[in-house]
């Protein structure tokens, strides 16, 4: 019987994960919201939004330094990205052991919510396998007897958490409290006290951005703690629990994450990093859940702790009851759902492009009537327009509130389209606050609407 190593094991994770992530990046849809926005700040041509992280406009500049196209910024953030598998790995070897981790990295792969996000550009994968490789560092020193200089790795990584997503902030506080609660005895050293002077200097540059955009050192978080929407307080929290598990978190992730949750009422042999591990992922989708809506996105981080957790509940359930070729079973699952993933991927990115293309054809109406000429538009979605036209952009609900809604530009384009339409009064009324007629342009999409004011 062949019996695969750690490291096969882990390498076969990775290579499964760039192949749907090479195949997400050849069938990608134009960009979305999100993504759009970090590469118009990227290009230097977006409004003043403070709330993006500063990290991924970094990643947008290296795709955009690669030629600019949507492969480009999307093909850097699949190499980012894999930081999750790597991280999952190694988290699961420094709480438990190899095999736990290759295993944990191998259910991952199978994540649909996450592989289809493998090639685009936000920050929640990356962020994501930084925090993973964080505590794996940290817990890997704590677990020994003396922590060794190593335990500086944790700083930069969890620097580089918050850096591509600013949401990790409150992750990392709960990552000291329980490092405080579960290793106390273990704090007082010379490696951790220079991890977290480093950990200090690392924070140094957002802090003076912060203070010169917003006046205030907490600005900036501030006002990315205030962007998530809700419709009420533990919107989210109502979503994380009561959402299909199976099509949130992934069919195989579902059963191993509820194995991860349940392995608190036996303890393991390494107790510690199993509890810091659980009642972390908890926390964060309590925390998460409490203050703004849900997305599978936000939770990635506490998705892949609790199936780290669950992989090693169910090998030393295994270990007290042996099944008869439980190994050759579980690669079943796990070949299943990848191969499941890797042949609906391309139909699902098409269904995306779909709902996206009276955006685009909207935008491309604009861009070709414009011909290069300084334009803005009236629109209540914004970045993507932006990334494609080149235009200035107000958002048109406010535009006829403000005294002076447009600024400087020879063109004026109001645009309508689906999830962010314009009824004629509001058009009417966007139109109002420049001089002139609106004009409405041919689309090439019955789903979107383009008039020009002259």
């Amino acid at each position: 019987m062949v019996r695969f190593s750690a490291r096969q094991l882990v390498g076969a994770a990775l290579v499964a994960w760039l192949l749907v992530g090479t195949l997400a990046l050849i069938s990608g849809p134009p960009l979305g919201h999100d993504e759009a926005a970090y590469a118009v700040a990227a290009r230097g041509d977006a409004p003043t939004w403070h709330y993006r992280s500063s990290g991924m406009v970094v990643i947008a500049r290296l795709g955009l330094a690669l030629g600019g196209s949507e492969a480009a910024l999307r093909g850097v953030m699949l190499i980012v990205a894999t930081g999750l598998i790597l991280g999952a790995f190694a988290l699961g070897r420094a709480a438990f052991e190899p095999r736990t981790g290759a295993w944990a990295a191998l259910v991952l792969v199978g994540a649909h919510p996450m592989a289809a996000r493998s090639a685009e550009l936000i920050g929640d994968l990356a962020a994501s396998g930084f925090l993973l490789g964080g505590v794996a560092v940290l817990i890997g020193e704590l677990e020994r007897a003396t922590s060794r200089w190593w335990l500086l790795l944790a700083a930069p990584l969890f620097a580089a958490a918050f850096y591509v997503r600013y949401g990790s902030a409150p992750v990392i506080a709960m990552i000291a409290v329980l490092s405080i609660l579960l290793y106390a005895k273990k704090l007082a050293s010379r490696q951790m006290l220079a991890t977290v002077v480093l950990s200090a200097v690392l924070l140094v540059p957002h802090v003076v951005h912060s203070i010169e955009a917003t006046g205030s050192a907490l600005g900036i978080l501030n006002v990315s703690a205030h962007m998530p929407r809700r419709e009420y307080v533990g919107e989210g929290l109502v979503t994380y629990l009561t959402s299909n598990p199976f099509r949130f978190y992934g069919a195989l992730v579902t059963p191993v994450m509820l194995a991860g949750v349940a392995s608190l009422v036996r303890r393991a042999p390494r107790w510690r990093p199993q509890i810091f591990i659980v009642l972390l992922a908890l926390a964060q989708i309590i925390s998460l859940g409490i203050q703004s809506h849900g997305q599978p996105r936000y939770v990635f981080f506490a998705t892949a702790l609790l199936v780290i957790a669950g992989v090693d509940a169910i090998r030393r359930g295994f270990a007290v009851r042996p099944v008869a070729h439980a190994p050759q079973v579980a690669l079943g699952l796990v070949a299943s759902a990848w191969l499941i993933l890797a042949i609906l991927i391309v139909p699902l990115h098409r269904e995306v492009a779909a709902r996206r293309a009276p955006l685009y054809a909207a935008a491309a109406t604009v861009r070709d009537d414009a011909k290069g000429r300084p334009c803005a538009i009236a629109a209540n979605v914004v970045p993507q327009l932006i990334w494609a036209t080149r235009c200035v952009t107000i958002v048109a609900r406010i535009a006829p509130k403000l005294s002076h809604p447009w600024p400087p530009a020879e063109l004026h384009y109001i645009v309508s389209v689906p999830h962010a339409l314009l009824g004629p009064q509001a058009v009417s009324d966007v139109a109002a606050t420049v001089p002139g007629i609106a004009r409405e342009l041919s689309v090439g999409n019955p789903s979107s609407q383009v008039w020009r004011v002259e």
